[in-house]
């Protein structure tokens, strides 16, 4: 049995502990971890750990939803549905088992201890008890760490739920239009973007009042769709610059910037540039909404924007083609003939499903046998599900170009890919746990 209180730093291992009294509070995850961590060392003779949390039922604040995401690892998942069904996402060879009583009450405490609109209306008006910093997102943030971003654009913009805390909302004003269009840009791509490079680029953006150099015209072009949604005409504008001017005059920038500054700071993983397609403005292994890809292989322009479909795109021009794949397919989402069947095998091959018109010995089924002989190149972007755990639709993670392997059957026909670079572990991962059922 161990029980401590700052003594053993990180890095002390005693693998024969069997027993762990959780008695402090803490908000961090990594501690958390490394806590439980201290129990779960192999040891001759030792059958199992023992621990006894003697914090989460006393405090009703207690964050179980982050403690059992840290356990369950990357997932898009909502926490509560993992709970229900038994954790099927769990780490591989790891099983997580809740007696019913304690199931029920780890979900009414999640319940209780949501981020409503609320609470969190209430907790900006408490701001200035708290601190002498004005109060800002990023201040807000510093002052509540466990606070996801993610959660509280759910509720509105920060400048909407700052003008609820002090009385000042005007449902029919300009002005509530626009923080309503900020809200749906920062939730639906700034927060489902991890690309750093481009994230590198908003931040710039705004420190520069939003004037863009000639250089970054793809990325430009999609923070234009990222904001507005539809084509410079459509929206008015005869340029980049006047859509840039219009973003800047609606004094976004402080709040964006804080934004930016977060979802930095949450995206960690390694990401390459895309050597083959320098004009690409894509990073391998970031992950995209599927406007944004578009935009950054130049199908979607300025002045055009193309049906938005799931499945492929062929840019006729550049002969290159585009594959969507969504691993974990929905039957409400998707009909009978789109329920394709797509896993990884390993890092370096991937399994995907034609389109149930495709065939070996002719049209597209003959183009993906021969792509290479034709010059042709295949780019593939892999999403968990079509939705997130906050609702939105997923995006998309780049794993770059592949090359035909092998293939299977005709209409639809079964072709093995071999990646050019390995998929990233954090979707490996996830890969083998739906390729396993």
């Amino acid at each position: 049995m161990l029980c401590v209180v700052d003594i053993f730093n990180e890095g002390v291992d005693i693998p024969e502990v069997d027993t762990l009294l959780f008695l402090r509070p803490t908000e961090s995850l990594t501690i958390f971890l490394q806590q439980l961590g201290r129990g779960l060392r192999l040891a001759d003779g030792k059958e199992c750990c023992t621990v006894l949390d003697f914090v989460g039922n006393s405090r009703p604040e207690y964050d179980f939803a982050n403690k059992f995401r840290a356990l369950v690892g990357k997932s898009h998942r909502a926490i509560r549905e993992e709970i229900k069904q038994g954790f099927p996402h769990a780490p591989l060879g790891c099983r997580i088992e809740l007696s019913k009583r304690t199931q029920e009450m780890v979900l009414s405490n999640i319940r209780q201890a949501s981020l409503t609109l609320k609470r969190l209306v209430a907790m900006i008006r408490q701001y200035p008890q708290h601190s002498t910093l004005p109060l800002t997102l990023s201040n807000f943030l510093t002052l509540n760490p466990h606070i996801d971003l993610n959660e509280l654009y759910k509720r509105g913009s920060w400048s909407q739920l700052v003008q609820q805390a002090k009385d000042e909302i005007n449902e029919n004003s300009a002005d509530e239009d626009l923080l309503k269009m900020l809200r749906k840009s920062i939730h639906n791509r700034i927060l489902t973007c991890d690309d750093h490079a481009y994230l590198s680029f908003l931040k710039l953006l705004c420190q520069n009042n939003f004037i863009v150099e000639n250089s970054s015209q793809r990325h430009a072009l999609m923070c234009h769709y990222d904001f507005w949604q539809k084509t410079g005409p459509e929206c008015g504008f005869d340029s980049i610059d006047q859509s840039l001017a219009k973003l800047n005059a609606c004094e976004l920038k402080a709040e964006l910037l804080d934004v930016v500054n977060w979802q930095l700071a949450q995206t960690k993983h390694e990401q390459t540039i895309m050597q083959a397609l320098p004009e690409v403005s894509l990073r391998l292994h970031a992950r995209y909404a599927r406007e944004q890809i578009l935009v950054a292989f130049g199908a979607t322009t300025f002045e055009r924007q193309p049906p938005a479909r799931e499945g492929v795109f062929v840019l006729k021009d550049q002969n290159i083609e585009l594959m969507f794949v969504t691993l974990d397919k929905n039957e409400k989402q998707f009909s009978p003939t789109t329920m394709y069947h797509d896993y990884a095998i390993n890092e370096h091959l991937f399994h995907w499903q034609s389109q149930n018109s495709a065939r070996p010995d002719k049209g597209r089924g003959l183009e993906y046998i021969q792509h290479q002989k034709m010059g042709k190149r295949l780019f593939l972007f892999v999403r968990e599900q079509s939705k997130d755990e906050y609702g939105r639709t997923m995006g998309f993670v780049n794993y770059g170009e592949v090359e035909y392997v092998s293939h299977t059957g005709s209409q639809p026909m079964s072709i093995t890919w071999q990646l050019k670079e390995p998929m990233p572990h954090f979707m490996w991962q996830q890969a083998a746990k739906l390729a396993m059922g």
